[in-house]
């Protein structure tokens, strides 16, 4: 049976705020966080700020019978590697959830995925929003670096060489031929590390890598749609 909002609400605030990981949504820079209108967030001075939203729809952006944590995480993750193509350091994200119905489990375990990732980007959620509709999860992430600093798409130049981290194309094979418990009803948990389905649901992003390049690349871009759509 599906949950009203407000218990939603309190479930993933609960969430949030938990276990060993810490409090993800309150931290430094954080003056207003999630349950107003809106947060209110101050950052360093002499840096300036740095923003990237991305929507994953179930069906063409993951199954839709995915686990919620997995889904969770994934959103944070694509959004996040926006941040480290720009040089950016994470700060803050909003996650805005549309579901055609929820349950209390469904929600928590969302939100479980949704913190774990936080924890490891080093993102506070500070607020969001839940509507009724096709399921999708959109992530809105917040990052800062020094003034003047920001590596963009339009810095490349003929002549420059390309570089790219990593290796290209593992995750793709998570969706080719799901594999017994890493197919799309995996958990987090459950997810062995170095397989097509860990790469898919816990990408990782280059936030090292981006802001080691500030002042070093000419340009720069996130590669996760695929590098011949990039």
């Amino acid at each position: 049976m599906s949950a009203d909002e407000f218990s939603l609400i309190d479930a993933i605030l609960d969430t949030l705020g938990r276990d060993a990981l810490g409090d993800a949504a309150a931290g430094a820079g954080v003056l207003v966080g999630p349950g107003d209108d809106g947060a209110v967030l101050a950052f360093p001075p002499g840096r300036e700020l740095v923003v990237s939203t991305d929507t994953l729809v179930a069906g063409r952006h993951f199954p839709s019978d995915a686990n919620p944590d997995c889904v969770g995480y994934r959103g944070m993750a694509v959004a996040t590697s926006d941040l480290a193509a720009m040089g950016a350091d994470p700060a803050w994200a909003v996650v805005a959830l549309t579901a055609p119905a929820l349950t209390l489990e469904w929600a928590r375990d969302l939100a479980g995925g949704v913190r774990a990732a936080a924890a490891r980007f080093g993102l506070k959620v500070v607020g969001g929003n839940i509507a009724r509709g096709p399921l999708s999860l959109t992530a809105t992430v917040c990052g800062h670096l020094p003034a003047g600093t920001a590596i963009v798409r339009g810095g490349a130049r003929p002549g420059d060489r390309v570089y790219v981290t990593g290796a290209l194309g593992g995750a793709a094979l998570a969706l080719v031929e799901p594999r017994g418990e890493g197919g799309p009803r995996a958990h987090l948990a459950a997810l062995r590390p170095n397989t097509p389905e860990h790469r898919y649901w816990q990408p990782a992003p280059r936030l090292a890598v981006g802001a080691a390049l500030r002042g070093v690349a000419s340009a720069a871009v996130d590669v996760s749609d695929g590098l011949a759509a990039d």
